[in-house]
């Protein structure tokens, strides 16, 4: 009896196939970080948005297609609207501004904060996602984790306000597409509201762009920044976007959104080796926390059972 009763009150990590899949993601979108650096030395940061997002359309198009999976229905397009509103609209245009009015830095800290919009977001919508003590220490070390890697050297004066305000609202807007994205997550696949989202991004983001396309020196390009581009399209925006809905779908919101504050570590190791930035003591105990707070986070129950799951 009290062997049973300790079985019952235990618990255990669980690395689950979804967390190998949200990995891949990190990696993907952390590397992303170097791609971008590198390309919009060359090209304008609008016109590189515009391509990789006209080419994830493209490609889950033609995913979404070739699988057979059917149009939304009518009544759910405004829902579509939203998400591509604001996860691929809003959501670029304020990131791209405002990383260019504020620092890397700033806009990691602030950005670092997405479990706890996502939290409140869920909470304000009436979406409830169970978490124990040890999972609320985990969203914490997260977070307090990535200052530590992005936060040495920032600064913070007035001429950054707008471009800290514009990170701010974009760390809304994401919180928004993921949250917002549940109730068509019940009906719809990944893929599919992955496509549709992008549909709709492709369709708003495209026009603003366009003054910067026509501008835009074609043949001054190099073939490694075209590649890398598309790349970035394929990758950071087609295969992460699906990811991270399946993510959503399967392991909640609020467990997802952590995920991403593992990309500033990422980022930081890769830009380390590709671009030789400096990373540092502190940095590295940075990335420790935000691992660790990861690694809270995906605490449960020992007598929960799971299909496909790897226990750490």
């Amino acid at each position: 009896q009290f062997k049973k009763m300790l079985n019952q009150h235990s618990s255990r990590v669980l690395f689950t196939s979804t967390d190998v899949l949200l990995v891949l993601l990190v990696l993907i979108w952390g590397a992303n970080f170097s791609v971008v650096k590198v390309v919009v030395a060359e090209m304008p940061s609008l016109a590189f948005n515009a391509i990789r997002i006209l080419t994830a359309c493209f490609v889950l198009v033609a995913i979404s297609r070739l699988k057979g999976e059917s149009v939304p229905e009518r009544r759910d397009w405004p829902h579509f609207a939203r998400l591509g509103f604001l996860g691929y609209f809003l959501y670029q245009i304020l990131f791209v501004t405002g990383l260019e009015k504020t620092t890397v830095t700033n806009s990691s800290l602030i950005l670092g904060c997405m479990p706890f919009a996502v939290i409140a977001l869920n909470a304000i919508s009436g979406q409830r996602e169970s978490f124990d003590w040890r999972q609320w220490i985990g969203f914490v070390l997260a977070t307090v984790g990535v200052g530590f890697v992005v936060g040495q050297g920032g600064e913070a004066d007035f001429e950054t306000f707008t471009g800290d305000a514009m990170i701010f609202v974009a760390l809304w807007a994401w919180a928004f597409y993921t949250s917002g994205s549940r109730r068509l997550l019940d009906r719809y696949s990944p893929l599919q509201v992955s496509t549709y989202a992008t549909v709709v991004g492709a369709l708003l983001f495209t026009p603003v762009a366009v003054p910067t396309l026509i501008d835009l020196q074609w043949t001054h390009i190099s073939v490694s920044a075209w590649v890398l581009t598309v790349l970035s399209g394929v990758f950071a925006l087609s295969v992460s976007h699906i990811i991270w809905y399946t993510g959503v779908q399967r392991l909640g919101s609020a467990r997802t959104s952590v995920y991403s504050n593992v990309v500033p570590v990422v980022a930081m190791f890769i830009a380390g080796v590709w671009l030789l930035e400096p990373i540092g003591v502190v940095r590295v105990g940075g990335a420790a926390i935000v691992l660790t707070g990861l690694l809270l986070t995906r605490v449960e129950p020992r007598k929960t059972s799971h299909k496909n799951n790897f226990e750490v």
